[in-house]
This record gives structure tokens, C-alpha cells and sequence, in this order.
């Protein structure tokens, strides 16, 4: 076990200095050589805070001198004198030796045996990270090459290094080397498969890499039409489509790139730099010339040089343009209200420029193609709907409009969402108990919005009320005979919580809870105005619950009616006219009563409450106005996702 103290240390003060390294050599490298040491030391009585030092510091000094780094960063290591703290001189002497010995084209054994072990962590054991890793070198000092170049370079080196006659060695025994230098010696028979593949895995990288250089070139941008969202979420989700038509990884990447030469201080020539002539010229003809010009001559210029280019070329373009002309129409659909203000030009000319974009797009290409399809039905849709028809609003809503342009505002609120949640994940999922008033149409509004939710793609669990639930009445309930009103309570929460807590780890983006923690705080009040409880014990349960509930519900949804419709909705919903047990007008007051106490705790259990009285309302409005609230706060939590994830404070 590595010291807290000096694990904070490295961790705060030597590895942002990684940064400075290149791709092959950066911390991601050092979490790997650090995995490894700890694998192959661990039948070795090795002290594991020398190991995960010298771990550590072996590469720190690359960015200084990449042919003399091993030299570099032992003496940086040696010199800390932060490290005294921790180890003595003699130790400080051996880490110092392992360092210096780790270099994998070293002609000597390393001295000591924390030497052998950090040499041994230090190769890779994985085809496509040898490959990157001899790709970022390589493309460190010789960019201007030609793919082919690079390719023949890469080949000689790996084969130089991990061939049948290679230097780097194992000083250790270690299988899952042994297992990799099989299979890279067979892949290395065949020079032109083995360059095959490596393009195969450089250009995956580039794919990825080109993603991380968008978000660090687009920090702190925001989209123009909606301000509250990370800029990089465009370019990102151009990608997307991109990948989505399966067009190749340059392709895909130059989707990232699209906007970093328009938008940010970066130029073709640093695209070109890090990524190649193809990636920066799918990237230039992407990009509009001068901005001093005026927004009609730069839409002209893009117009007549995208009727000319290639294929790859103008999908790229086509991209960029389904992105933003279906964020419109989102944003259109969500309001309610075709706003452009926040464009440099209005809807005519907007519609003007999609429209002739689009004619370009096609031109000498087949215009039946997926990706032209999209675009096309997306202009029909943003600027010419009145052609347009409509068969559930012409049909199936045909006397029903109003509540059909409800609808499709909600959908449109939901669509959003799914895309927010393709970009970024919640910390957990979002929760929401629906409890209240029985007879209030809750089952019928937990049923609707299941259906909604689910059919949008989202990952929806339902649970059962807990106390009714089969288990809890056969298997739990009997156990509990004999147990006080407050001893009932406090496991039944705990058994509510230990239920949201399984629900809440098995992958699930939206949980729908039947009276869970919540409807309990109302029954533990009941239980203390009857006196089944003690002040001193409400007061713990209540505790107790606002404990739990703020851990595990994000949402509360109280239906609400008075007690008389209550009765009025069970008889007339059923054939029984037997007298009711439990819900009779006595139980009905008394619980409405202990919810309209309880409500100055659900403001401090809950982000949100929605309280509705349904005595007037259809279930289906219900449901609808339900939803109406939930989808607004699980937006908030989707944008402060992405903000945290592509725009953070320190990044």
C-alpha cells in the first residue's frame, strides 16, 4: 500500500507535468507502467512505494530530451527533496538506478531488481498501443511525411524493437509479454498486412485524438443559438452522423475538426501538423474564407466551391449542416416559436442559403445517398413544413389539435433530452416518487410516462410500492410481527432505500418510484399524531428520511384530490360496492392532512416538487402536465453534465 501522503504528492505536483510530454510518454502512459508494476511485483517483497515512484518519475523528463530522458528524469527524481520525507538515501540511490535503467534500447541489464520490474512495466503488451505510441513519436519529428513514409518508418521501427531479434526484453517472468510478442513477430512476417493494420489503428487514433483537440481548441465556447450549451457538442455530434453513414475514421475526424480553424486561433497549418494533409483539407473546404466579408459573400463563396469538391469532402459540410438545421428545428418545436434573432441573417435568407447548400451538396453526386436524404427531409421540414403532411394531426388528432401541438412540444422536449444523453452521462439516474391523495390517477400517470420514456430510448425502471409489493407482504411482513410503529418504519425505509440503491446501479437513466421514501415521512407523521410515536422517535425517522431521500430522489410528484372524489373514483371505477377498509373518508382526511404537514420537509428532501390537484383533470392531462415538469429538470441536470464534462472550470 503506497503512502497517502506521498501518493497526494505525486499526484498533485509530478503528474500535471505529463502534460508537457508527447502523446506516447504522457500520463496515460504512466497509469499503464504503474498498472503493470504492481502486476508483476506481486508475488516480490518489493517496497510498493519505491516501485510506484520510480513508476512515476521514469518518463518525467521526455519532454526535455527524449534521447537522454532516462538520465534526465532520474536526476529530477533524485534531486525532490520532497522525496527525503519519504525515503532514505540509500533507497533515493536504487530508485535513482532503476530510472536510469528502464531504457528498453539500454545495452545493459538494469542493476537492480526495482530496475528489472520498471523496465518490464514499461513495454507494451497491446499491438494497437505499440503502433500509436510508435505513431506519436514518429509524427513528433517527421509530420511533413508522406502516410506511406510514416508507415515504413513505424514498420522498421517495431520490428527493430519487438521482431524476432528485437532489444526490448523482459527482465521479469511475464506471460502476457510473451503472449504479445507472439502475436506482433507473426503480424510482423507480412511487412504490407502489417501496414495495412497499422493505418487501420493510426487513423482510429486520429479519430480519437481529433475528438480530444476539438473540446481543448473549443473551451469555453458556447452554441450561438443556445448559450447555456458547451460549443464542442456541434462538432461532436457532426462527427456522429458522420460515423453514423460509415464514412472512414479522416472523415470522421475532420467532423471534429470542422470549426476549430473558423472558430478558434488554431490554423490549417497546426491541423496539418497534427493530423495530416487529408484530415486539414477535408477541414479547409469545411471552413468559410475571410470573416471581414459579408455574410452573403461568404455563403456564395461556400456555395460555388462545394458544387466542385469530392464526395468526402461534402459530406463533412452535409453534416454540419443536418446538425444545425435540426437543432433549429428542435429548438423551433420545443418553444413553439420560429425565433432567429440570434442570427446574423433571418428566416428568408436562412432558408435561401440551406436551400442552395443542399442543391450544391447533390450536384454531380447521386442525391439518393442516406446523408443527403436526412438533409433534404431536414430543409423540408425546418422551412417548407406548409408541403408538408401530418397524419396524426390530420387524422388521428384530427379534433384534437390543441392537444396534439402539446404533444409534439413534448416530443420535441424528449428528443432533446436524447440527444443531451448520447453526449454525456448523469452522475446517477434520475429519480422520481409519485405519491398522494389515492385515486388520484397515480398508477395510470407512473404507466404513461414509462411508455414515454422508454420508447425514447431511455433505460426506465419502475418500482412497485414497496408495502404492497408481494415480498414485503409474505416474506417481510410476517418477520415484523411484534415490532413497535417507529421500529416498522425505520426498516421499512431502509428496506426502500436498499431497493432505489439496486435500482440506481444496474444501469438504469430513468427510475419511476410508487410511493417510496417520501409517502413514508407522511405515514411516520401519521403514526406520531395517533402517538404510536414518540416526538424524540418522530424526530429520528424524520432524520432518517430526509437523510435518504436526499440521497436517492431527485423529484417528487404528489397527485392530489379531495377526500370525497377520492371514495366517488374508487366506487365508480369498480363493481364492488362492499364498504372499503382503508379507504374510507376518515383515512382519506387524515392522510391529506399529514401530506399538507409534511410538504415543509419534501422542500428540504427533494430538488422538486409537483404538486397537482387532479379532482378536474383527465389522467391523460395529468400525465402530460406531469411530464410537462420532469422533462425541464432532467434537462438542467443533462446541460450542467456537459458543461462539467467539455467545459470545466480548470481545464
Amino acid at each position: 500500500m503506497v503512502k497517502k501522503e506521498l501518493k497526494e504528492y505525486i499526484e498533485q505536483v509530478i503528474f500535471p507535468e505529463y502534460q508537457k510530454n508527447d502523446k506516447a510518454h504522457n500520463i496515460e502512459h504512466i497509469a499503464y507502467v504503474l498498472k503493470r508494476c504492481q502486476e508483476l511485483s506481486f508475488d516480490m517483497s518489493l517496497d510498493q512505494n519505491m516501485l510506484y515512484t520510480i513508476a512515476a518519475y521514469h518518463d518525467i523528463g521526455h519532454h526535455v530530451d527524449a534521447k537522454n530522458h532516462e538520465k534526465i528524469s532520474a536526476q529530477i527524481m533524485r534531486e525532490d527533496q520532497k522525496l527525503s520525507e519519504f525515503f532514505s538515501q540509500e533507497e533515493l540511490d536504487i530508485m535513482k538506478e532503476a530510472i536510469e535503467d528502464h531504457r528498453a534500447s539500454s545495452k545493459r541489464k538494469p542493476r537492480n531488481i526495482y530496475g528489472k520490474v520498471l523496465s518490464s512495466a514499461d513495454r507494451s503488451t497491446s499491438v494497437e498501443q505499440i503502433i500509436a505510441r510508435a505513431y506519436f513519436v514518429n509524427q513528433k519529428y517527421s509530420f511533413s511525411e508522406t502516410e506511406e513514409e510514416q508507415l515504413e518508418k513505424i514498420y522498421e521501427h517495431i520490428n527493430h524493437k519487438y521482431g524476432k531479434n528485437g532489444y526490448a526484453k523482459s527482465y521479469v517472468k511475464d506471460r502476457k509479454y510473451e503472449d504479445f510478442l507472439q502475436e506482433i513477430r507473426i503480424l510482423l512476417q507480412n511487412k504490407e498486412e502489417f501496414m495495412a493494420y497499422s493505418k487501420k489503428v493510426i487513423c482510429q487514433e486520429q479519430k480519437e485524438l481529433a475528438k480530444e483537440f476539438a473540446i481543448m481548441a473549443h473551451q469555453g465556447q458556447v452554441r450561438k443559438n443556445e448559450p447555456e450549451k458547451p460549443m464542442v457538442i456541434h462538432p461532436i455530434s457532426v462527427a456522429r452522423i458522420l460515423e453514423e453513414y460509415g464514412y472512414d475514421d479522416h472523415v470522421i475526424a475532420a467532423g471534429y475538426l470542422h470549426d476549430v480553424v473558423e472558430d478558434t486561433n488554431y490554423t490549417l497549418e497546426d491541423i496539418e501538423k497534427e493530423f495530416g494533409l487529408d484530415i486539414a483539407n477535408l477541414v479547409k473546404t469545411a471552413s468559410e474564407p475571410d470573416k471581414s466579408l459579408s455574410w452573403e459573400e461568404r455563403k456564395k463563396h461556400t456555395i460555388e466551391i462545394t458544387r466542385k469538391l469530392p464526395l468526402r469532402n461534402k459530406v463533412v459540410i452535409c453534416a454540419d449542416k443536418i446538425n444545425n438545421i435540426e437543432d433549429l428545428a428542435n429548438t423551433f418545436e420545443r418553444t413553439g416559436i420560429r425565433d432567429f434573432s440570434r442570427f446574423k441573417r433571418g428566416e428568408e435568407q436562412q432558408k435561401w442559403y440551406y436551400t442552395q447548400i443542399y442543391q450544391s451538396l447533390i450536384e454531380n453526386q447521386e442525391e439518393t445517398l442516406p446523408i443527403f436524404q436526412r438533409f433534404k427531409q431536414s430543409l423540408e421540414k425546418t422551412f417548407y413544413k406548409e408541403n408538408t403532411s401530418d397524419f396524426l394531426k390530420d387524422v388521428v388528432f384530427q379534433k384534437e389539435t390543441k392537444y396534439y401541438q402539446k404533444l409534439r412540444q413534448l416530443h420535441a422536449k424528449k428528443q432533446e433530452l436524447e440527444h443531451l444523453k448520447s453526449l454525456c452521462k448523469l452522475e446517477k439516474p434520475f429519480v422520481i416518487e409519485f405519491c398522494g391523495t389515492p385515486r388520484t390517477g397515480k398508477t395510470t400517470t407512473i404507466s404513461n410516462l414509462y411508455d414515454f420514456f422508454k420508447k425514447g430510448g431511455f433505460k426506465t425502471k419502475f418500482l412497485e410500492e414497496y408495502t404492497t409489493s408481494e415480498y414485503y407482504q409474505k416474506i417481510e411482513k410476517p418477520k415484523l410481527e411484534g415490532c413497535s410503529p417507529y421500529e416498522l418504519q425505520m426498516h421499512i425505509m431502509k428496506s426502500v432505500a436498499g431497493q432505489l440503491q439496486a435500482a440506481v446501479s444496474s444501469g438504469n437513466e430513468i427510475i419511476l418510484v410508487d410511493r417510496s421514501l417520501n409517502d413514508r415521512a407522511i405515514w411516520n407523521y401519521r403514526r406520531y399524531k395517533k402517538e404510536d410515536m414518540t416526538k424524540e422517535q418522530y424526530e429520528k425517522a424524520t432524520k432518517f428520511f430526509l437523510q435518504l431521500s436526499k440521497e436517492w430522489i431527485d423529484m417528487l410528484v404528489i397527485g392530489y384530490t379531495d377526500p370525497l372524489t377520492s371514495l366517488k373514483r374508487d366506487y365508480q371505477n369498480s363493481l364492488a360496492l362492499e364498504p372499503r377498509r382503508f379507504l374510507n373518508l376518515e383515512n382519506i382526511n387524515e392522510y391529506n392532512e399529514a401530506l399538507d404537514a409534511s410538504l415543509p420537509l419534501f422542500d428540504q428532501s427533494v430538488e422538486k416538487i409537483v404538486k397537482i390537484d387532479t379532482t378536474d383533470e383527465s389522467p391523460r392531462e395529468v400525465a402530460l402536465e406531469v411530464a410537462e415538469q420532469i422533462i425541464p429538470e432532467m434537462r438542467k441536470k443533462y446541460v450542467l453534465s456537459l458543461n462539467r464534462t467539455y467545459n470545466p472550470p480548470n481545464r
